[in-house]
């Protein structure tokens, strides 16, 4: 279990934020003026550990969850929100409203029962407040252990509206009927010129700070929110965090329920009639989460809403001020129709292992974050407690000292990364992996590769555990391509500024050596391109098929016209573990010798690692190892790519692993690799926010455009990027994007030329 943060003074004084950093450790507020600095803050990751610090204190290692249940039970509405795609119009085709019984059936449905039921929906013209006091009723009866957490304030004064009576009366009405809570829905922005632009038909910001200054004094409790990402500034988010507080104060002052937790809510983009021309990154949506927890000093907690956010980008966030993930929500409208893509319905054993797998202690809770069962390591963790020994857990300070020594340079020993994988604190973790990154590339650069995975052939005998992708020989779904077929997908390749060509295929049976041999012939005779292909485990598969020594099978494809080996089919370097999850596929130490001679014959080559599937930590570190010493006697590797098992339509029963658990292993590498040049994100398993994120814990090579990729779609992730998108995610992360080659030369931009004397679009191969 990592130890609670601690602040590192020296960090903070290089960055100029000495006095905010004393203040969150004293516990005194920050000021409108300290969050603009944390904003302008160019390291994101030292605001999360200042965020990450205050969660600790307050909550420990607990992370929240809540089964619940989300009914929406109209988007009929008169408002008409400029931003919202979920309304219609009385009588626009694809307006529904749902009756008492259906909504009753949908709660039933839910594979628990709730402990909270999240009522919401449009404000509706004909619907009377009977109606909505007959469904608190209903569903109450039904079930008796829910807390009924229903309308925004937005809809409770558009009942009052329609009915002609007070804000103050509605909530006396339905309370009566069962409502305990108000969830924060409705609040967006404050700042009236926003909210003129993007709701002008909705509450104003001063009555919906007054609906829920009325429920407090009448002991309900609210939740608050943000609606941030869109047209509003970074001083209109610090404007509404702080007006959220000063309500706060007021009814603490009153010794009356408040709000109990923020929930921030990232603006989705896809179905908006509200264009924005910076969509928000992943690193923007982490920042404004810690600046919020640093902020909201007197709302005890701060929600990771996974169906917004994303759940590997909500994993992060319990890491950056959070320390709640919502629930199981089930089914969710309002977001998904704007254009979240986050998967529908968590249930209860995911989000526990989720959390546990992040080294945080799961928390059932009901609606007012009171546990469903208390757990013996419920505690809060006030101050940092030293370590038994060196074996079980270095001290805090200890830790430091190691993490400082590896930025500075130092080699590490096993034993010694074997503490820090497990016992340092993330960011402290990053931190270390991200001076070393920057002592390696001192320039603020990010590069890419606009390049194209071709998958030639699915055709493959080795039956690994953890592909979906291959077929058998036979199957009514092989292929082979043909050289024309593959030329034009090369034609594309280059047509989109592509340097390079990525081929792998499965170990077909009945291709000889001299098809590919054929094959790289044709690419080189008719295209300027570069060809990077055939992982160790094919170049055995060619070695066993022809009798031939496997650094002949490279001599002879290298004179057909390969350029580079990628780094596939490593998988986790230790044979125990292969002989469990690839038993056909060649061992680690003939997958590392292939790689060595590519190298004593002029190749380069990359190295990777795919974790989390059968394997321990120790296997992790092995192979981290293992790819460290063959570095160390032929320097041929130019980058290092881990990334995470994706264990659907695989033959491998195993958790996803979380996006803190790659983030840490991609720390971890940058300080054990400390002779291989390029650390590699990937993007293409966790997503572009959290690859972003990923830049500030040690990578500094944003991967490949892959204009296509088959074998992890196949295990059922697809994200794609394109040029544009990655340019534009690296200069929001606060770096310069630069198109590279396999062997990280830059391509020249505009009149440049490169150090062969090529300009842009030449000497591609």
């Amino acid at each position: 279990m990592p130890h609670a943060p601690m602040i590192d003074e020296k960090r903070y004084a290089e960055l100029g934020l000495t006095d905010i950093a004393r203040k969150v450790v004293a516990g005194e507020r920050l000021s409108i003026e300290d969050g603009r600095r944390l904003y302008a803050c160019p390291d994101v990751t030292a605001v999360g550990a200042l965020a990450h610090f205050v969660r600790t204190r307050l909550h420990g290692d607990q992370a929240f969850y809540v089964v619940n249940r989300h009914i929406n039970y109209t988007n009929v509405c008169v408002n008409a929100c400029a931003f919202c795609a979920y309304q219609r119009e009385k009588g626009q085709e694809g307006g529904f409203e749902l009756s008492i019984a259906q909504a009753l059936e949908r709660l039933q449905s839910a594979p628990l029962p709730p402990r909270e039921v999240h009522i919401v929906g449009g404000c509706h013209p004909d619907l009377p407040l009977s109606f909505f006091v007959e469904l608190l009723g209903t569903v109450k009866r039904e079930f008796p252990d829910a807390a009924l957490k229903c309308f925004t304030a937005v809809e409770i004064a558009h009942f009052a509206k329609l009915e002609g009576v007070s804000t103050v009366e509605v909530l006396r009405i339905l309370k009566d009927a069962g409502l305990e809570m108000l969830p924060g829905g409705g609040a967006e922005i404050f700042e009236p010129s926003v909210r003129r632009r993007i709701c002008p038909r909705k509450s104003t910001a001063e009555e919906w700070l007054r609906i829920h200054g009325e429920a407090h004094e009448l002991g309900l409790a609210t939740n608050c929110t943000m609606l941030f990402g869109h047209l509003e500034s970074i001083d209109d988010r610090l404007d509404h965090l702080d007006r959220l507080r000063r309500q706060q104060d007021v009814s603490v002052a009153n010794g009356t329920d408040g709000f109990t937790c923020f929930i921030p809510l990232p603006f989705q983009t896809e179905n908006s009639a509200i264009k924005v021309e910076q969509p928000l990154t992943g690193v923007d949506e982490l920042r404004t989460i810690a600046i919020s927890r640093l902020m909201l000093d007197n709302i005890p907690h701060i929600k990771a809403y996974w169906v917004m956010l994303t759940v590997k980008q909500a994993q992060a966030a319990l890491f950056f001020g959070a320390d709640d993930l919502d629930g199981t929500v089930v089914e969710e409208k309002i977001g998904h129709m704007a254009g979240a893509t986050s998967e529908q319905g968590l249930s209860k054993s995911q989000l526990e292992a989720m959390i546990r797998g992040m080294g945080l202690t799961p928390v059932e809770r009901d609606a007012r974050f009171k546990p469903i069962a208390r757990d013996a390591r419920f505690k809060p963790v006030s101050k940092v407690e030293e370590a038994k020994a060196w074996t079980d857990a270095p001290s805090p300070s200890t830790l430091q000292g190691l993490l400082d020594a590896a930025a500075a340079g130092a080699r590490l020993d096993f034993d010694t990364a074997r503490a820090l994988y497990r016992h340092a604190d993330l960011h402290a973790l990053g931190h270390a992996a991200h001076k070393v990154r920057l002592r390696k590339h001192p320039e603020p650069m990010v590069t890419y590769v606009v390049d194209r995975n071709i998958n030639y052939s699915n055709v493959c005998v080795c039956a690994c555990r953890f592909c979906a992708y291959f077929r058998a020989p036979g199957d009514k779904d092989c292929f082979v391509l043909s050289f024309e077929e593959i030329g034009k997908k090369i034609e594309e390749t280059i047509a989109l500024g592509g340097t390079q060509i990525l081929m792998q295929g499965g170990h077909h049976p009945d291709l000889p050596l001299s098809w590919y041999e054929d094959m790289l012939a044709y690419i080189k005779d008719n295209y300027p391109i570069h060809v990077h292909a055939f992982s160790p485990p094919e170049i055995v598969h060619f070695a066993k098929m022809t009798g031939l020594p496997t650094r002949e099978i490279i001599a002879r494809l290298k004179a057909a016209g390969l350029d580079s080996i990628p780094g596939g089919g490593a998988e986790i370097l230790v044979d125990e573990v292969r002989a469990r999850v690839s038993p056909n596929k060649c061992p680690a130490g003939q997958w590392l010798a292939v790689m060595e001679e590519a190298h004593a014959l002029g190749l380069r080559t990359t190295a990777t690692m795919m974790f989390g599937h059968e394997e321990e930590e120790d296997d992790r570190l092995r192979h981290l190892f293992n790819v460290r010493e063959s570095q160390d006697r032929t320097g041929g590797f130019t980058a290092f790519i881990p990334w995470t098992f994706q264990p659907e339509n695989t033959n491998i029963a195993a958790r996803q692993l979380t996006s803190v658990e790659y983030l840490r292993l991609l720390a971890l590498s940058r300080l054990v690799l400390d002779n291989v040049d390029n650390l590699q994100v990937s993007w293409v398993t966790m997503g572009p926010k959290i690859a972003q994120a990923a830049l500030y814990f040690g990578g500094n090579d944003f991967g490949s455009t892959m204009i296509e990729e088959n074998v992890v779609r196949a295990a059922g992730v697809s994200f794609r990027l394109s040029r544009q998108e990655i340019d534009r995610l690296v200069l929001a992360a606060g770096f310069t994007p630069r198109q590279r080659r396999m062997n990280y030369t830059l391509v020249p931009q505009g009149g440049e030329r490169d150090a062969s004397g090529f300009a842009a679009g030449e000497g591609l191969a």
